[in-house]
């Protein structure tokens, strides 16, 4: 299982479900695995903003294999097919 990291923005002007989301792509792709904050070095972080503002997006924590930044629902393939990927090449 590949740990990820998931850090929220702090929800002021959410133009969607971030947290359901999140669990989606938990679903879909199904090597991922929410890491447990603060006791691993998580394998990818995942920054989910709300809004196109993506104010959490300078978040300093970064996965071993990188990070990316969620801002919308029309991100969420793009996002997804990369992480599959990702989670099956390593």
């Amino acid at each position: 299982m590949k740990k990820v990291a998931v850090k929220y923005c702090g929800g002021c002007n959410p133009h969607f479900d971030r947290a359901a989301l999140t669990a989606r792509l938990f679903n879909d792709v199904p090597q991922l695995e929410v890491a447990d904050p603060g006791t691993e070095q998580p394998w990818f972080t995942l920054v989910v903003c709300g809004c196109s503002r993506a104010c959490a997006a300078s978040h300093p924590a970064y996965g071993t294999q990188g990070k990316a930044v969620l801002c919308s629902e029309a991100e969420y393939g793009k996002l997804r097919e990369r992480l599959a990927i990702m989670a099956h090449d390593t």
